[in-house]
């Protein structure tokens, strides 16, 4: 099985896509969804939202020198 995802602003476009989709040959289910249920990123936990924020909090962590070298981490990782 292969899942096919489109985004399309238009509501009509959406409409006729689907109904294009549906009469390929093989094709057993076309599913419509809004865009309220599309703001998760399909496969993933988090909203897109959700990762800006998350982005946006790292950059702000590394402006400010809360990081750490990949080596400190090596040993921290180390000692659990």
């Amino acid at each position: 099985m292969t899942t096919m995802t489109v985004c399309i602003e238009n509501n009509a476009d959406a409409n006729y896509v689907a109904t294009m989709v549906s009469k390929i040959n093989g094709v057993s289910k076309v599913k419509m969804q809004t865009k309220q249920k599309l703001e998760r990123i399909p496969g993933l936990a988090y909203t897109q939202e959700e990762r800006v924020a998350d982005i946006r909090k790292a950059e702000e962590d590394y402006a400010m020198g809360k990081v750490i070298t990949s080596e400190e981490l090596g040993k921290r990782i180390a000692t659990w």
